[in-house]
């Protein structure tokens, strides 16, 4: 049972942004029939944190977790909405892609430490096109070892002007720059194990952090099956 106990609490959890209901969000992924998706959806799932998140636009923030199962690493997406109370039909914009090395470019997992506070190599910059105000941010994964999994954390934040410029922030919609979410294991398509998968639309802020062996090919679907909710890939 302590070896039980030890596995599920070491899962990751994301720290910084500070999520919504930090108090009652576990580590585990989101449920394989998409019923907490998104954000781990639960009673009182959109808690606010007593100190929100605050980035400018054109501003660099470092993800910071908890935890130390890594599953080989594996692929993430950073992605914002306008809700903030996500549902099913929020529309996501997908900021930043990690490819490979995601959250940490290791074979399996990091030594077990359910406390271990771990500033990953995966910063996100806010882009100029996004206009100033209150989002919901999500940090999505797919980890590249184990069962077929996705991981979803969401959090507040508040977009600031990038007072370098000057002058309005001009929004641009989200259709014609910037992708929707990739969504899979939770909705009937399945990633494929002991890759680290390249999503079908990673947007232009895309990084590349793993080990090239473990790439998937251009010619593998990031994932396979018929789509019941999300974005076809």
């Amino acid at each position: 049972m302590s070896l039980f106990c030890s596995v599920i609490h070491a899962h990751l959890i994301m720290t910084s942004p500070e999520p919504y209901s930090l108090g009652t969000l576990n580590n585990s992924p989101l449920a394989g029939d998409g019923s907490d998706f998104p954000c781990k959806l639960r009673a009182n799932a959109f808690e606010a944190p007593r100190t929100e998140t605050t980035i400018g636009v054109g501003q660099s923030h470092q993800l910071i977790f908890k935890g130390s199962v890594t599953h080989g690493g594996g692929s993430c997406q950073i992605s914002l909405t306008k809700d903030l109370e996500p549902s099913k039909s929020s529309e996501w914009m997908v900021i930043t892609s990690f490819i490979g090395g995601c959250p940490a470019n290791v074979d399996g997992n990091l030594p077990s430490d359910p406390s271990r506070i771990e500033k990953y190599p995966s910063n996100f910059t806010i882009p100029h096109n996004i206009t100033p105000g209150k989002y919901t941010l999500a940090w999505t994964w797919f980890n590249r070892l184990g069962n077929r999994e996705m991981y979803m954390n969401c959090a507040p934040i508040t977009v600031t002007s990038d007072t370098s410029r000057g002058g309005a922030v001009k929004s641009i919609e989200r259709s014609s720059t910037l992708p929707a979410m990739f969504v899979a294991n939770v909705n009937g398509c399945t990633t494929t194990a002991g890759i680290d998968i390249k999503f079908p639309e990673p947007g232009e802020s895309v990084e590349f952090n793993g080990q090239p062996a473990n790439l998937a090919s251009d010619e593998q679907p990031a994932c396979t099956g018929v789509s019941t909710f999300g974005v076809r890939p």
